[in-house]
């Protein structure tokens, strides 16, 4: 009998584990060193661009040039936005008039106009196999 619960659980386990794609998402042009590289995956426009799932979230040193983010996602549809924190204090800085004074991004490098872009224009596949994305870091 435990042999069987045994199997049972590693089988459900080996399952969950062969479900999850890697989604490799490097982020180029960091223009310095300082603070943080910080992503958010987005897994539907309901969560879009402020309400990612919890576990979505990471946040890696800055380092001029690039930062690589490995996820591990079930296959779908998602959208990323970031920005660069170079103050280190977690949150994005703006301007009075809400015009960014860090660097951020989108993926497919979308490039904002007044406001966040649409779920639908930042959004991409992630295949069971996984994929790797290249996403632009723009600064004011």
């Amino acid at each position: 009998m435990k042999c069987l619960a045994l199997a049972c659980l590693f089988s459900f386990v080996w399952s969950l584990s062969t479900s999850a794609a890697e989604l490799a998402v490097t982020v180029n042009g960091v223009r310095n060193a300082k603070g943080d590289i910080r992503l958010s995956v987005y897994a539907s426009p309901a969560e879009w661009p402020d309400h990612p799932t919890p576990g979505h979230n990471q946040a890696q040193p800055a380092k001029t040039g690039s930062v690589t983010f490995k996820f591990d996602l079930p296959p779908g549809t998602y959208a990323i936005n970031g920005f660069h924190d170079e103050f280190g204090n977690g949150k994005f800085k703006t301007s009075l008039i809400g015009l960014p004074e860090e660097g951020y991004l989108f993926s497919n490098n979308v490039r904002p106009v007044l406001s966040a872009p649409s779920f639908a224009s930042a959004s991409f596949t992630l295949p069971p196999e996984g994929t790797a994305i290249s996403i632009s870091a723009q600064y004011p």
